[in-house]
């Protein structure tokens, strides 16, 4: 190679090196104006990352918005920084953290697709809303709030651990036959909205004996729970017809992603591995792996 072209080699090697440099001082020289309402380490929080915590955070109207805006600020500033700790540290380049990433990403993706699409449904008439709310009293004329008695346990890794759980009628019982499965358990207790809870669900709790322990998830924990008590929740006819206006807006948007994913099945070209397809049902209706 000619010196001339060494020369050149080593003025592109120069320039690429002084660009990246002025890359790395822009960024350290970012300032907070305009729509960037701070920045931390050279990263900008933008005024529509801050609205984002405010509407999340479900601020009370007459709270005092701008110290609101100062705390969710310093908040959203702490996760930043613990962000690119991670980084530092090569979180965000592990398997594990690519497959979470992905899943809370189409999680996203569906959760917003789906609020566009409900925006653009057509509102119930009256007649549906008011059968809405005949069909299902304890979401709303007869809504309670049940005072629980509980017992906390996580999830074991095999369910048929929990199957002795069956013959436990009583809080008292659930605790015994955890212990004797040394299945660790705390005693608490919590309250429970019906208004909150499916109808069909609310049918088989209220069809139990008075001391028989029914078993709810939630928070990734399994709850056995007892009712002890009952308060009636009063609501005004208009807000009984908005909540079973959200209420069947909801459930016509999950009949509507229940068709859309059948058309999208249909459409779609899925290629499985060797042992990961469905099974499918063989001539005397038996699943069959494929």
């Amino acid at each position: 190679m000619s010196n001339e072209g060494v020369s050149s080699m080593l003025k592109r090697g120069a320039l690429l090196a002084v660009t990246g440099l002025s890359l790395m001082a822009a960024a350290c020289d970012r300032k907070p104006t305009g729509q960037t309402v701070a920045v931390v380490n050279g990263e900008e929080i933008s005024a529509g990352e801050l609205n984002t915590e405010l509407q999340v955070a479900n601020v009370p109207p007459n709270a005092d918005q701008k110290v609101a805006r100062q705390q969710l600020l310093q908040n959203l500033i702490d996760r930043r920084l613990l962000a690119q700790d991670a980084r530092k540290n090569g979180v965000d380049k592990s398997p594990e953290f690519l497959s979470r990433q992905r899943r809370l990403t189409d999680e996203l993706l569906i959760s917003m697709n789906a609020e566009r699409q409900a925006g653009s449904q057509r509102l119930p008439d009256q007649k549906a809303v008011d059968a809405f709310i005949a069909a299902n009293p304890l979401a709303f004329g007869q809504r309670q709030v049940l005072a629980l008695q509980q017992i906390v346990i996580d999830p074991p890794s095999d369910p048929k651990t929990l199957a002795p759980l069956a013959d436990a009628h009583s809080m008292d019982a659930v605790a015994a036959t955890l212990t004797r499965l040394n299945v660790p358990f705390t005693r608490t207790t919590g309250r429970l909205d019906t208004g909150n809870v499916p109808p069909d669900a609310l049918k088989r709790i209220f069809a139990l004996p008075p001391t028989e322990p029914f078993v709810l998830p939630a928070n990734g924990k399994l709850y056995a729970n007892v009712i002890v008590g009952r308060e009636p929740v009063s609501m005004s006819q208009e807000d009984m017809r908005k909540a079973a206006v959200a209420a069947l807006r909801q459930q016509n948007t999950q009949k509507s992603i229940v068709g859309e994913v059948k058309q999208l099945r249909a459409a779609a070209k899925i290629e499985y591995q060797p042992g990961y397809a469905p099974a499918t049902p063989n001539a005397n209706g038996a699943a069959k792996a494929k």
